[in-house]
């Protein structure tokens, strides 16, 4: 399953995703949007006029339209668990053992999707996959280009890439 992953968009208006972006999700069979997807609309046009589901959660930084999007959520991707939040607080308390995904999640994740940061960042903190895919438009407040993540995930993780938008 090949799986497009944004955060910290912070797109509004219905014409707000870019067309570079929509042409790089369009091979996607789901879009998960970790945190700070600004409106309805914008929601909408991830889902590629419906061809494709999108799994979001709120963020700190969106419309009042998105405010039933959850803070966390578990998506059990053909038996592969994906913990989805915006903040995840810091992960040195991961690599330390003192926080476990569990604390976040309430249930055991095979891997844990995060935002906030507007940086894109890979890591295994024992035994488990942390991907952030790093802000599409705000170029990580450093000038960098904007990143997605693209995931390919048949029972497992198989491989993480990062796209500069």
């Amino acid at each position: 399953m090949r799986v497009a992953v944004l955060a910290d968009t912070h797109w509004k208006g219905s014409d707000a995703v870019p067309e570079h972006v929509l042409n790089l999700l369009s091979d996607a069979e789901l879009v998960i949007h970790a945190g700070d997807l600004k409106c309805e609309k914008v929601l909408a046009s991830l889902t590629g006029g419906g061809r494709r589901p999108v799994k979001a959660v709120r963020g700190n930084n969106f419309e009042l339209d998105l405010a039933s999007l959850p803070d966390v959520r578990v998506e059990d991707l053909g038996g592969f668990k994906v913990g989805i939040a915006h903040d995840i607080g810091s992960l040195s308390e991961f690599a330390a053992y003192a926080k476990k995904p569990k604390d976040i999640f309430g249930e055991q994740v095979d891997c844990v999707i995060f935002g906030q940061t507007h940086h894109p960042f890979f890591d295994v903190f024992h035994g488990v996959p942390f991907i952030n895919p790093g802000s599409a438009t705000d170029q990580d407040h450093s000038g960098a280009p904007g990143t997605v993540a693209v995931l390919d995930i048949n029972g497992r993780l198989r491989s993480v890439s990062f796209i500069q938008v």
